[in-house]
């Protein structure tokens, strides 16, 4: 038996990870659709031979996180069948998938005839079949009518392609750029594949193995003594989701009830209002990975700098009720579920502001961007595109401003905004402006982050848009909330302007077919809440958004307590005195 060495530990941990990096770049890098290599709307993972994470280079975090489900799936289903150069597909939300739209491929590694390990590839592909191309449409009543399904599926058998599965697949999407991200994909898989044979050539699988459980182990011992820092108790949180695709209306409760005991932490989601009509719920995998993510902020939040893995997310434990919004029963339609990740995470985050104030965030503009798809009158292709570049401000927490336009709480920090010139080059769209949105964040001694402000023409022939988000101001949605004495964030607005002269105002998740071509849209996409007391930000941060363009003079005084004088460019020390003893007063 291996005795793990904590230094080569280290060293193997760290060469994992940089395989499952090196897997991304080849993915983004040899990838045709701009989602992919632009947005990198997309995971890759790298797994023990019984489904563990070991590494994950997470672009799209709440793919991620939600990855592991479905190779369980994938494992039990093909016991005993399972064979070297096999490569599986899979992206069923009804045997753990997270969203249809997004394509896992999996590839088994084998050593000396023995199974080792996994790789993964999984990303947000353009079309997926079902009644409209790109996949989001909030008529779709059920799952058949939003994508084509696609349980565990050999596509490689024994390194040969099966030719019958391969021609079925293509025959279901409407793309072939799918096909070539699917090829992709693929390539990733087999270069992590790779690297992992070389890395047991060098070391062995029980060197392998024995290190990557110290590995696991030693995570697990750190989150949980993180936890265990935290106060015991049931707390319970909510966050509203405005507008079900079908009834603009509709309000939906997303509910937790969290229970802290020593190292172990549950979250509860089963006061969740029923399931929707429509394409509004959420598969158990994509809250799974909304709960990671929400509990990754909380637990870096305290400093732990750690690798996610299988042993991080050990200490929790996860309920649904079959049938609510949150794991919806059997045929319902869910493609919209990875963006209730904004609902999830809030939620969360409410139910812990008062046993951890310096760990939770105020709340997020909830995202809000279009899905798009028409003929492109350049080539006379079909068109399908995300206006990921639509970005909120997330909220703020002690001792941290919120980050500008970071956008969607599903891929904090990750999944980028596309390149605009890349935008108008590879779909039939002329942008006009994208920037900050003035006066968008929430107020606080630390703020919330800015949202933007962008514009767009439609250059394309019948094009189509679907909005995918929430927080829409037309539609009576609650601003972002602030803590502890912060200010509320910035809602969203989005318009359509028709070449009649005549304008509609698009809700959160609505679909506008035959948008004729010289249509512009207008957003504007909010900020996060602040946090804690506006009067307590040093003026001279105020001054400088000021000076910037950020924030306007009026609100510095409204909402700061900070005069700038008549140059624009100087604070009013005296009336800045005053302003803010009378508040205190």
């Amino acid at each position: 038996m291996t005795t793990p060495d904590p230094i080569l530990a280290s060293v193997l941990q760290r060469r994992v990870q940089a395989i499952s990096h090196e897997m991304a770049t080849v993915l983004m890098r040899s990838s045709r659709s701009p989602i992919f290599n632009e947005i990198g709307d997309l995971v890759t993972v790298v797994f023990d031979r019984d489904g563990r994470t070991l590494a994950q280079t997470e672009y799209a975090s709440i793919i991620a996180n939600g990855a592991q489900p479905p190779l369980q799936r994938i494992i039990e289903y093909f016991a005993g069948d399972v064979h070297d150069g096999d490569v599986i597909l899979h992206n069923d939300v009804y045997s753990g998938g997270n969203q249809n739209a997004d394509v896992g491929v999996f590839v088994p590694i084998f050593w000396r005839d023995q199974l080792v390990a996994w790789t993964a590839s999984k990303g947000h592909v353009a079309d997926i079949g079902g009644m409209t191309a790109g996949g989001y449409d909030p008529r779709a009543r059920d799952v058949w009518q939003e994508a084509f399904r696609i349980p565990p599926l050999k596509l490689h058998d024994r390194g040969e392609l099966r030719r019958d599965v391969w021609d079925l697949v293509r025959a279901n999407i409407r793309l072939d750029i799918v096909a070539e991200d699917i090829k992709a994909m693929i390539g990733a898989c087999t270069i992590g594949r790779r690297r992992i044979v070389d890395l047991l050539d060098r070391y062995g699988a029980e060197t392998f193995d024995a290190h990557m459980d110290y590995v696991i182990e030693a995570s697990e011992r750190q989150v949980r003594a993180e936890i265990e820092r935290w106060p015991d108790g049931v707390y319970r949180g909510e966050s509203w989701m405005v507008s079900d695709g079908l009834d603009p209306t509709a309000r939906y409760r997303v509910a937790v009830e969290i229970t802290v005991a020593g190292s172990d932490i549950t979250f509860d989601f089963s006061a969740t209002d029923d399931q929707a009509p429509g394409f509004t719920n959420m598969p158990a995998a994509s809250a799974i990975g909304a709960i990671r993510i929400a509990f990754l902020m909380l637990v870096t939040a305290g400093g732990l700098s750690i690798p996610a893995n299988h042993g991080v997310f050990a200490p929790i434990r996860t309920v649904f009720r079959k049938g609510s919004l949150i794991d919806p029963r059997f045929p319902a339609s869910t493609i919209f579920g990875n963006q209730m990740c904004d609902e999830v995470v809030e939620a969360i985050m409410l139910a812990l502001s008062d046993a951890l104030p310096d760990r939770v965030t105020a709340g997020w503009n909830q995202f809000l961007c279009t899905a798009l798809n028409g003929v492109d009158p350049r080539t006379d292709e079909p068109s399908v595109s995300l206006t990921i570049f639509q970005r909120g401000g997330p909220g703020a927490m002690r001792g941290a401003d919120g980050y500008d336009a970071l956008g969607f709480s599903g891929t904090p920090g990750s999944m980028r905004s596309p390149d605009m010139e890349m935008f108008e080059l590879s779909t039939p769209h002329l942008m006009h402006y994208y920037e900050y949105l003035p006066d968008s964040a929430g107020h606080g001694e630390w703020r919330g982050g800015y949202g933007t402000r962008s514009s767009w023409t439609f250059l394309g022939v019948d094009e189509a848009g679907t909005t995918i988000g929430d927080d829409v101001a037309s539609e009576g949605a609650d601003p972002p909330h602030g803590l502890f004495g912060g200010g509320e964030g910035g809602l969203n607005e989005l318009t359509l302007r028709f070449p009649d002269g005549t304008t509609k105002a698009w809700g959160s998740k609505e679909i506008v077919e035959g948008i004729p071509a010289g249509t512009v849209c207008v957003s504007r996409n909010g900020g996060g809440g602040g946090y804690g007391d506006a009067r307590q930000r040093p003026p001279e941060l105020v001054l400088a958004e000021v000076r910037d363009g950020l924030l306007s003079a009026e609100a510095a005084r409204r909402d700061y307590g900070v005069a700038i004088a008549a140059d624009g460019r100087t604070i009013d020390e005296q009336t800045t005195r005053r302003l803010r003893q009378e508040e205190r007063a």
